[in-house]
């Protein structure tokens, strides 16, 4: 009696995943494959890598014929928000590492420091009463010019430090981790990246500029037809809208 062709279920579940895998996927599954176990899944990986390449061409001709849209306002406050508080975090762990450090160091050799170290409670630091007295309402603090100097170089730091971790991320890739939330990419209007020097500029110009126009540089994007702040105008820089992955079409996830 003549039995008709067995079809092994993994098999199957091998098809299926390769036709929902990416295009970078497949080309992983294909080094790694065991060819001399499985000739023929090598073979259907090598066969589905020839499709997508081929229609590759026609997949980006349709991707820059898309619409490209302007990020909103919305998404770029919710995009620095999310920056601020990762670099908040980062530099509160810093710091908390560096005060742990700065009371363990001295105590080496010395039963008695930790113990003293951590006790010891000190007043308010001079800036801490000096946002007191502005929050008082006191009109001397207003006159302190040394006191401002000091809010003037801790601002400046903080700056600074944000630039290290903002700058390179926008030259390289583009985004942030909160740009990549708010699903938003920063390009040159071109398309092309945006680069470090680019990106220097745009990081402390738009606080130049915002304080110069009292905040106008930054809403200037409504009246925009480009969707242009000021600062990116100064950098020749544009913020577009980027689909998030979750928010792919298939056809999209498959060449990635």
């Amino acid at each position: 009696m003549e039995s008709g062709p067995v079809t092994d279920s993994r098999d199957e579940s091998y098809e299926e995943r390769i036709r929902s895998s990416t295009l970078s996927e497949l080309e992983d599954m294909y080094a790694h494959v065991d060819r001399g176990e499985y000739p023929h899944r090598a073979d259907d990986l090598q066969a589905e890598i020839r499709n997508r390449i081929s229609g590759l061409e026609s997949f980006r001709n349709r991707q820059a014929h898309r619409n490209v849209v302007c990020a909103s306002l919305f998404r770029r406050l919710w995009a620095s928000l999310i920056d601020l508080f990762i670099h908040l975090l980062i530099l509160g762990a810093l710091i908390l590492a560096g005060r742990s450090l700065f009371l363990l160091v001295p105590s080496l050799g010395n039963q008695g420091a930790p113990a003293s170290a951590f006790s010891g409670r000190r007043g308010p630091s001079p800036l801490q009463e000096f946002g007191s007295s502005l929050l008082a309402g006191d009109p001397a603090a207003w006159k302190n010019g040394e006191q401002w100097l000091q809010v003037g170089l801790f601002v400046l730091c903080f700056l600074s430090y944000r630039a290290l971790l903002t700058v390179p991320a926008w030259g390289r890739a583009g985004s942030t981790p909160g740009m990549r939330e708010a699903g938003i990419r920063l390009t040159r209007p071109t398309g092309e990246p945006v680069g470090r020097g680019r990106a220097l500029i745009r990081f402390w110009g738009q606080y130049v500029l915002f304080g110069l126009t009292l905040g106008v540089s930054g809403i200037w994007m409504i009246r925009d037809r480009r969707g242009q702040t000021l600062h990116d105008k100064l950098a020749d820089t544009c913020v577009f809208r980027e689909v998030r992955t979750w928010e792919k079409t298939y056809e999209d996830r498959v060449y990635d």
